[in-house]
C-alpha cells in the first residue's frame, strides 16, 4: 500500500499591516464619531444636518492617525494624535 502524503495547509496572512491600520483607524473614527453624535443629540446642542456635520468635523481633529513605515526593511506602525507632539510606534499592530 502506498503512503499517502498529507498536505500541510498553512494559513496565509490575509491582512497585512496596512490593512490592519486602515481598519483600526476606521474603528477609532467611528467610535469617536458615534460618541460625539450621541452627546450632541443628548444635550440638544444642534438640530438637523448640523449634528453629523459638527460631530464629523470634531472627530477629524480628535481621531488618532495611524501610518505604516518601512524602517530597515521592517514595517513599523506609528500613531500620531493631536495631543502628542511626535508620532509614537505602536507595538500591538
Amino acid at each position: 500500500m502506498p503512503v499517502v502524503n498529507v498536505l500541510n495547509f498553512k494559513i496565509k496572512i490575509i491582512m497585512n499591516k496596512t490593512t490592519k491600520v486602515y481598519l483600526v483607524q476606521f474603528l477609532c473614527f467611528a467610535a469617536l464619531f458615534l460618541t460625539l453624535r450621541f452627546l450632541i443629540t443628548y444635550f440638544e446642542l444642534f438640530s438637523g444636518i448640523w449634528i453629523p456635520l459638527v460631530s464629523g468635523v470634531i472627530t477629524i481633529f480628535l481621531a488618532p492617525q495611524f501610518k505604516v513605515f518601512n524602517i530597515d526593511g521592517k514595517e513599523t506602525v506609528y500613531m500620531a494624535w493631536i495631543f502628542s507632539k511626535k508620532g509614537r510606534p505602536v507595538k500591538w499592530l
